[in-house]
């Protein structure tokens, strides 16, 4: 900052202070300079737990798993399976206007529905890619269902899983495909899509 612009801040910052003394709102310059590094220290605490609150789980987008129901799904530090929709499903879902997931405790089995979205045209079940019970919700995206389109990876995380047990879970990962697998089967249905409405057309 300028050395004009500096004093110019710190003029505008004093004629504040006086005015509000003059007020009488509070005692002294101290208490005045006291309450405004408070306010300053808790906007800055405030910031720093959203920044960390978004970057939770840290999302490798090639070491996803997925279904063929279009399911995402990753294993968080506590052994929670988090599951959302993949890039691919949220593509086809534009507008995404309402989410319903059951609630936590509700059970959650493979390949079964556990909720689902509605645009403005369709409803899409949420199929969980594993069994388990449901042990987190994300509520933002119940808020917000947008998120799902603008982070499907990341802050639109649908919800957490906790696995029944660890034989059954990685028997139920082995059948999921990976991110470049996943990839590759969504370009052949993209294609026996288009096939089959060539033949109609």
């Amino acid at each position: 900052m300028a050395k004009w612009q500096t004093v110019r801040v710190r003029q505008e910052l004093l004629t504040a202070a006086e005015r509000t003394l003059e007020a009488g709102r509070y005692r002294s310059l101290s208490e005045f300079v006291s309450e405004a590094i408070q306010v300053r220290l808790n906007e800055l605490r405030q910031k720093q737990e959203k920044t960390v609150k978004q970057v939770e789980y840290p999302v490798v987008r090639d070491r996803l798993l997925c279904s063929p129901d279009h399911m995402w799904t990753m294993v968080t530090p506590d052994g929670n399976i988090r599951v959302g929709l993949s890039d691919y499903a949220q593509q086809r879902l534009k507008g995404i206007a309402s989410i319903h997931i059951e609630p936590v405790g509700s059970e959650a089995g493979r390949a079964k529905p556990f909720g689902f979205v509605e645009t403005w045209m369709f409803k899409f079940d949420l199929h969980a890619p594993v069994s388990g019970k449901i042990a987190r919700v994300n509520e933002a995206v119940k808020e917000k269902p947008t998120i799902i389109n603008e982070e499907p990876y990341e802050e639109g995380w649908i919800a957490e899983i906790k696995p029944n047990n660890v034989v059954t879970l990685e028997e139920e990962l082995r059948e999921l495909m990976g991110s470049r697998q996943y990839k590759l089967w969504t370009i052949k249905q993209r294609q026996l899509v288009s096939a089959k409405q060539q033949e109609t057309s």
